[in-house]
């Protein structure tokens, strides 16, 4: 961990006096003599302020150095100071808790109880050598302290719960397990003070589990968190919650990026674990390698291939029109391959209503006003939402569908990469992948392209030139099957799209021309005659601003 001295020296002496405390209330069990219980009460003045003084020039040094790195390093910094906060209030409680009941006390003179407050000890002595270590073994050693003491306090518990069932000294009893669950939650803060020194060695804000994890899935490529070559950068999170890291050669001028490790909810993952290997057996190439996979309770870890070149989303705010064109034609190409091949026999409706429906709560949780109920002005009815809906799914389940395909399942343009040098795609996020309607992913990769919060003319038009790019391809290979409705199934999943995607929105203007554009394709598609869904198309204008 960098030694930062302006907030190194506040930061010694606040783990000096909250070992001074943590001495005290040892005394004060030892012995039960009150003196040593105002001790440990009297080191809590001190330890505010030095607390307060860590917070402040925490933010000083914010204001002067206010690089990534440094960034990382100072949160550390004040993550250790609020633990040790934490940490120093839970004593103060637990004094003040004994003082009460000087039978609970007595009961707390146990080899469990004392060996708990010793592994407390230990923490705070392991904290400064922790600091200065150059890896991150004694921060791992703090954190597995945690352990030791839940397991020493859970075993006292057990033979309290014992007696209270036979009905002996019930309150003395129920105060010494109150006062052995805040020594427990003690654990917890040297817990947090050992993954505040992790986090500052690896780059980035870490847990315990996540360290596990990564150290777990790094082994398959015979490398450690802890090596010197090795940086740890943060590139992320996804709306499903899962982190995502970049592990790189911190000996290369440039850093050379070695694989990426993403951690979430076991669940996602394997199911995203499972649609890359399906895209490697469907479509070789198109998909990264995964280099291993790791469980851990209800959390997994992936440690993947990184694919070198820049997002579509990338290309459009950075207004990279000539490799933007170039990407395009290429995913194009790969898309239609992809299509061919994969091709099946079945016919797999996306049921775009259906889906919408599924997220109107959600909807409304963001933006409560567009819960609109049907209101008549000078007879001119405007139907609410909900009504719209269940009309437009009649029409759906009318219209023809083509033989599914395999698709991505989630066609946003960070998903997809495009390398002007190798002029290949590859995509990535694979964790919905399945066989249905092609229209699902481009309709999501069109809403994508309009949802960016970015309202630089030039990158707007650029986006209305990109979603009318891909509604004129989607319509060519559909004209090649002879798929008679996409027009309509396009509309009916560009509504579903801007309408589901306004809960990612806050921008309530930007919110509202989603909304708008999805309600005025489903009110076209409902009022067309049998006639003229024949020869629908999408106005160009619900491209544009």
């Amino acid at each position: 961990m960098q030694i930062l001295t302006e907030l190194y020296d506040p930061l010694r002496f606040l783990i000096i006096e909250v070992q001074k405390q943590l001495d005290a209330v040892n005394l004060f069990f030892e012995t039960g003599e009150h003196k040593a219980a105002e001790i440990s009460l009297k080191r809590v003045d001190y330890i505010d302020n030095i607390h307060v003084n860590l917070l402040n020039r925490a933010s000083v040094y914010l204001t002067d150095n206010n690089d990534e790195e440094t960034q990382i390093t100072v949160q550390s910094y004040e993550h250790l100071n609020q633990s040790l906060k934490a940490l120093s209030r839970q004593l103060q409680a637990i004094v003040f808790q004994a003082k009460q009941s000087s039978s609970a006390l007595k009961l707390l003179r146990k080899k469990a109880v004392f060996k708990a407050i010793k592994d407390l000890q230990i923490g705070l002595e392991l904290i400064e050598p922790a600091i200065e270590s150059e890896s991150s073994t004694l921060a791992i050693d703090i954190c597995r302290l945690k352990v030791h003491i839940d397991k020493r306090c859970d075993q006292q518990l057990e033979k309290y719960k014992t007696r209270l069932k036979k009905g002996q000294q019930t309150e003395s009893l129920l105060n010494a397990s109150f006062i052995l669950r805040d020594i427990s939650e003690m654990g917890e803060a040297l817990l947090r003070i050992g993954e505040g020194i992790i986090s500052a060695n690896m780059g980035q804000m870490i847990q315990i589990d996540r360290y596990h994890s990564l150290e777990a899935t790094l082994s398959a490529l015979q490398l450690s968190p802890q090596e010197d070559a090795l940086s740890i950068r943060a590139m992320g999170e996804t709306k499903s919650g899962c982190t995502i890291s970049g592990v790189m050669n911190a000996e290369e001028s440039e850093g050379q990026m070695l694989a990426v490790f993403k951690e979430g909810d076991k669940t996602k993952l394997k199911e995203e674990k499972t649609g890359i290997e399906s895209w490697h057996e469907i479509f070789p190439g198109i998909a990264p390698k995964v280099y291993s996979y790791h469980k851990n309770g209800n959390k997994a870890a992936l440690l993947f291939e990184y694919l070198t070149g820049d997002t579509f989303e990338t290309l459009l705010v950075e207004k990279d029109r000539k490799n933007l064109k170039a990407a395009l034609n290429t995913l194009f190409n790969t898309l239609r391959k992809i299509w061919q091949e994969t091709q099946s026999d079945e016919v797999h409706p996306a049921h775009y209503m259906r889906q919408l429906k599924k997220r109107l709560h959600d909807i409304y949780d963001v933006h409560p006003d567009f819960k609109l109920q049907t209101v008549s002005i000078n007879g001119v009815k405007n139907q609410a939402l909900g009504q719209l809906i269940d009309a437009a799914e009649d029409v759906e389940e009318t219209l023809s569908c083509p033989p599914s395909v395999y698709i991505h399942g989630d066609f946003n343009l960070d998903n997809i990469i495009y390398d002007p040098l190798e002029n290949e795609i590859n995509f990535i996020d694979l964790h919905r992948s399945e066989y249905l309607d092609f229209v699902q992913d481009l309709s999501v990769l069109m809403v994508s392209c309009y949802r960016l919060s970015n309202f630089d003319s030039q990158v707007r038009k650029l986006i209305a030139q990109t979603m009318q790019a891909i509604y004129q391809f989607g319509s060519d290979y559909a004209e090649g099957i002879n798929d008679t409705s996409y027009h309509l199934r396009m509309a009916l999943g560009l509504s579903r799209s801007f309408l589901s995607s306004t809960r990612f929105v806050l921008d309530k203007e930007h919110a509202k021309s989603m909304h708008f554009r999805g309600r005025y394709l489903i009110e076209q598609v409902i009022r067309l005659t049998d006639e003229e869904r024949l020869t629908y198309r999408i106005p160009k204008e619900i491209f544009h601003d």
